[in-house]
């Protein structure tokens, strides 16, 4: 007979709880319950905290991503209305210079009747009527044959009183056929040859226009500084004071 029935027969009342040798105590399972219980929580915690560490790390690495990107757009933005603000004054100046010369009585019509009869200021009728016949490609829209005809009209008279004028459409043609590098290279040839002609402040004009379309801004703001200074008063002056505004 086990030890538990004869303490229940003997006493006649309800056994204890056996409890084997080496075994621990309730409390002690209690408390160690306990502690595993907080051990768990408090990992817990450390995880959940290191989350939202990450999550706000992210997030803080987001905005500022955000940041820079909303920056470069503004800037872009920047740049494209002034683009666009710069192609409209050009072609306003453009429209602008075609009336006033389309209003123009052609040399020959007022040149007087002669033995060799000469017009603007010392050009030949015939030359007169090779640069009246390159201009109206120009007029026509047909860049590519202005270009051909004024090159053409160069080579055979040199020394014309109109090759500065020639030399001018040359780089106009290049430059709304979107050839700035060739335009740049035109005016810079008008201002080394022919310095002193009216057309200087109207190259440097375009040589200014073709650079900022490269991306040479500084280049291009002291040319447009120089027309200022040199040509007061001139169109070309009020054309680039309002050119240098949208650099500004």
């Amino acid at each position: 007979m086990s030890l538990l029935c004869l303490v229940w027969g003997t006493a006649g009342a309800a056994p204890a709880p056996v409890i084997e040798a080496g075994q621990p105590q309730p409390a002690a399972l209690m408390q160690a319950f306990k502690a595993l219980e907080d051990r768990f929580n408090k990992l817990e915690g450390q995880l959940e905290n290191q989350g939202v560490l990450a999550l706000f790390n992210e997030v803080e690495q987001l905005k500022a991503e955000l940041a820079k990107l909303k920056g470069v757009q503004e800037e872009l933005v920047h740049r494209l209305a002034a683009a666009e603000k710069r192609q409209k004054d050009f072609y306003t100046d453009l429209d602008d210079r075609l009336k006033e010369l389309a209003a123009r009585p052609t040399p020959a019509a007022t040149a007087p009747v002669a033995a060799t009869p000469a017009t603007d200021a010392g050009a030949s009728e015939q030359e007169t009527k090779v640069y009246q016949d390159a201009f109206a490609a120009i007029r026509a829209g047909n860049y590519q044959a202005a270009i051909k005809d004024f090159q053409a009209f160069l080579k055979a008279y040199p020394n014309s009183a109109l090759a500065s004028n020639a030399q001018y459409w040359i780089g106009f043609s290049q430059f709304s056929l979107g050839d700035y590098k060739a335009t740049v290279e035109s005016h810079q040839r008008l201002l080394q040859l022919y310095p002193d002609s009216p057309k200087a402040p109207d190259a440097m004009l375009g040589l200014a226009r073709a650079r900022m379309q490269l991306g040479e801004t500084k280049a291009a703001q002291a040319t447009l500084e120089q027309i200022v200074k040199q040509h007061a008063g001139s169109r070309a002056a009020e054309s680039a004071q309002k050119l240098l505004s949208t650099l500004k």
